[in-house]
């Protein structure tokens, strides 16, 4: 630039030396001029390259808040953002739909506070305390914590929301209408309780009133338990069949409740065992005459099928506290009680007695038999077909357990028990587990084996590698593995036990809630872990005969696993018209004797060797038809 003004003032110079002003004024416009020119230029092409930029971000940014309204809109629950402030960011129509708010409530900007009283306006709110309401929520959300929870609203609603807290201050909520499921888990939480073939109240009901006598009575007051047992009863299902000995259990319901009155609770505590729990000051006189009321009241014949059916009562009778100083007490002692009544003058009754302690003997002698079972080779596997109502083929095998002590064959109801309570269930789960896993290596590919496992096996925290090892061991492919749990796994360590199941699912095995409906079955079991299916108990197959609400009920389960995605299976399948109803009623799988009894390894490795026509899956043929 020196140079250019130097070149300037010479152009500018007379010849005399002195200076021409004006020309060397216009010499350096006409530079700064052409300068300022270029300058511009540069610029005007520099701003057109950078709004062109701008112009494809502003293109993009519209592109992609249409693809996350479009999104936001088609979710199947609400969605609300909200930022430090405490203002909403963004929400969509099922927000508003839900909690009925109107859609100037959704504008950006619309503070918490005015949505939490639009919520009250709507009657979509919690309690009878509007203003205490309102305030409470504004205290969780300034509280900043993660949160999930069901509430009902006052519309009657049932509502699942999760509360995400935000790096910037805001949060991100999801609520979701589940009020259908609700009313299921409602059904299923009075199956809980009741008797599906009786109406009765079952054994974890029965359980819950002695556990409140003893609290109430606080070991002053007495009350006494009944166990009532039915005598010829075995002789009318051999002889009449299944369906008559339903009819009949139900005429005994209705006999013991009669008669029973308002001196006690009347329960089904499982097959054609009843108890009575009666009511708190009960004392051994007033037991004794209820007892033989009840005695009395059986001679009444029953009728099934056009004809008269002779049965007895059987009753074993424990008066707390002498008899038993806490719930375990009191039911073992009356069960001993019934033993031996059932060992005397059957139709009879017998209060307990410390001599009765025999029974107990046996037991330990059980227990002392058990621990060396394993390692004299006792134990078999049986497998019972699984059949795929969908394409009526057999998808795999469930491995029951069976034990031979000398020549008895023991129930597993009879040792199974012992072997949880002493903890044997463990070296013998595993030894289930590898066996069960290597015998499915000689199957075809498609098919599962499913396996069995206590919530005792849980407890060492060793049950991840033991699975691994027999895996490894066999060579079998880990989703060719179905883990069957009860719900029993999320009462203690709940936590450890969820973090193994994960860890199993994650592995590529299956993992099915065995018993569905015979416990507690909330619904948070099946959110808090991603069950692959689902087993309804073979009592409520066994009661769509004759109870009434069952169908309704099994249906209930069935419209739950394909609300959840899990697959459903139901097991205790004996009739033809038993199975058509699961059919109907949309489960994905059935097992039962009608299909195919427990068969030895060898014989269901015999099974399969033959064609596929002759395989026993024609009941499904029939049923469908």
């Amino acid at each position: 630039m020196h140079k250019l003004l130097a070149q300037q003032l010479e152009e500018a110079r007379h010849p005399d030396g002195t200076i021409d002003l004006d020309l060397f004024v216009e010499l350096v416009a006409a530079s700064y001029e052409a300068a300022d020119h270029d300058r511009t230029h540069g610029l005007k092409a520099e701003i057109a390259h950078h709004t062109g930029e701008l112009r494809e971000s502003k293109r993009r940014l519209k592109q992609q808040n249409a693809r996350f309204a479009a999104a936001l809109e088609n979710m199947s629950h609400g969605l609300s953002m909200y930022d430090a402030k405490q203002r909403l960011v963004t929400c969509n129509k099922q927000f508003l739909d839900l909690y009925r708010l109107p859609q100037s409530l959704g504008r950006t900007g619309t503070s918490f506070r005015r949505i939490l009283e639009g919520r009250v306006v709507a009657n979509t709110h919690i309690g009878d305390d509007p203003i205490g309401y309102v305030e409470e929520r504004l205290q969780v959300a300034d509280r900043g914590e993660a949160a999930n929870a069901v509430l009902k609203l006052n519309s009657g609603l049932v509502v699942a929301i999760t509360h995400q807290p935000l790096k910037d201050g805001g949060w991100v909520s999801t609520h979701k209408d589940i009020t259908e499921l609700n009313h299921l888990q409602e059904e299923l939480a009075h199956l809980a309780y009741h008797d599906a073939l009786t109406s009765l109240p079952n054994r974890h009901r029965l359980q819950r009133q002695i556990d409140e006598n003893f609290t109430i009575a606080d070991g002053i007051g007495s009350f006494a338990l009944l166990f009532v047992d039915l005598d010829g009863f075995k002789t009318i299902n051999d002889t009449l069949g299944h369906a008559a000995g339903d009819a009949v259990l139900g005429q005994v319901a209705a006999r013991l409740t009669e008669t029973v009155g308002e001196r006690g609770l009347v329960g089904r505590m499982g097959g054609d065992e009843f108890a009575v729990v009666m009511r708190l000051g009960a004392v051994a006189r007033e037991a004794d005459a209820l007892a033989g009321d009840l005695v009395e009241a059986a001679r009444r014949p029953f009728r099934a099928n056009g004809q008269n059916c002779d049965m007895g009562f059987s009753i074993g009778i424990a008066v707390a506290p002498g008899d038993g100083a806490n719930p375990e007490q009191l039911l073992k002692n009356a069960d001993l009680a019934l033993y031996a009544a059932k060992n005397g003058q059957r139709g009879g009754y017998r209060f307990y007695q410390p001599a009765m302690g025999r029974a107990l003997t046996e037991r330990v002698e059980l227990q002392h038999d058990l621990a060396q079972a394993l390692e004299r080779g006792e134990f078999e596997l049986h497998y019972q077909p699984i059949l795929n109502l969908t394409t009526q083929e057999f998808s795999g095998f469930e491995a029951l357990l069976r034990w031979r002590r000398g020549d008895e064959l023991v129930p597993p109801s009879r040792f199974i028990p012992v072997a949880e309570e002493t903890g044997l269930i463990v070296p013998i789960g595993e030894w289930v587990l590898r066996e069960a896993i290597n015998e499915a290596t000689h199957w075809p590919r498609g098919l599962r084996v499913a396996i069995n496992v206590s919530s005792v096996q849980f407890q060492p925290g060793n049950l991840v590698p033991v699975i691994m090892n027999a895996l490894a061991g066999s060579g079998l492919a880990s989703e060719r593995v179905e883990i069957e749990i009860t719900e029993s796994v999320f009462f203690d360590n709940s936590s450890a036990n969820l973090d193994a199941l994960r860890q199993l699912h994650a592995l590529g095995l299956k993992i099915a809630l065995d018993d569905f409906g015979t416990g507690f079955s909330a619904l948070s079991y099946l959110l808090s872990y991603p069950f692959d299916k689902i087993k309804i108990d073979g009592s409520f197959v066994r009661a769509l005969d004759n109870a009434q609400g069952a169908h309704a009920i099994v249906r209930a389960v069935s419209e739950i696993g394909h609300g959840l995605g899990i697959a459903t299976t139901a097991e205790g399948i004996e009739t033809a018209e038993q199975l058509r109803n699961v059919y109907a009623a949309g489960y994905s799988e059935a097992q039962g004797y009608l299909l195919a009894r427990p068969m030895s390894a060898a014989q269901l490795r015999l099974m399969l060797k033959q064609d596929d026509d002759s395989m026993p899956a024609a009941p499904m043929a029939q049923a469908a038809g």
